[in-house]
């Protein structure tokens, strides 16, 4: 490989690091819906260049993550309660496609990461941090698309769980919130066990939806 092409493939994969870090913590709650990403913050926060900055934030615009407001700069995008209404149906038939695939390819190392994962979430939802809870969060649902074969329906998935954010601080408002939220985990991990794609699909439709404290037979609770 040339030094020029080696050049422009290190540019590339800098690129692609700064809008992982960018999403990561727009997702995990560290810039919250509608606020301001001021660009002389994030070229020290990430220790990267304003044009590195400016590339990534136009875009995200284009993903919808962040809107540009002429004259003022970049904010993280803040859905409409009628947008969060359509992107929570959209999410719920992307996801509840994906449970099939999910539960036929799950193996055994597989199942007892998912469940370390959701260990990980109670421990959080009790101890942590809201950015630690939404972190673990967050991991547990990335391990859980892994499974899925179909690439193109995870990027999807992935895009649509970004504009919400996925697990936004205004969700989680009490501890029955953070409780039904952990407790889905574990019956998400209980569906994959049985091979259950309907119990699969109903969970996740709850756990988008935020239904309610409902529970299924089998499943686990963050109460000791």
């Amino acid at each position: 490989m040339s030094e020029a092409a080696e050049s422009l493939k290190n540019v590339d994969s800098e690129h692609v690091q700064l809008s992982e870090r960018i999403v990561r913590d727009i997702n995990i709650g560290k810039y919250g819906p509608g606020e301001w990403l001021k660009q002389i913050d994030l070229e020290q926060r990430y220790g990267v260049t304003r044009i590195a900055v400016r590339r990534v934030l136009d875009e995200l615009v284009a993903k919808r993550l962040v809107e540009h407001i002429p004259n003022r700069g970049y904010r993280v995008y803040a859905l409409s309660p009628t947008q969060r209404r359509e992107v929570s149906e959209i999410r719920t038939l992307l996801e509840t496609a994906a449970a099939p695939g999910i539960v036929e390819r799950a193996t055994e190392k597989d199942i007892e990461d998912l469940t370390a994962l959701a260990e990980g979430f109670k421990e959080a939802a009790y101890n942590g941090t809201i950015l630690e809870q939404n972190e673990a969060n967050l991991r547990f649902h990335l391990r859980l698309l892994e499974l899925c074969a179909n690439k193109s329906l995870v990027e999807l998935i992935t895009e649509l769980r970004q504009r919400g954010p996925a697990a936004p601080v205004t969700r989680w408002h009490t501890v029955a919130q953070l409780e039904k939220a952990s407790n889905d985990h574990f019956l998400i991990v209980d569906a994959i066990k049985n091979r259950d794609v309907e119990a699969m699909k109903t969970v996740i439709t709850s756990h988008i939806n935020d239904k309610g404290p409902e529970r299924m037979a089998g499943g686990s609770s963050v109460k000791n």
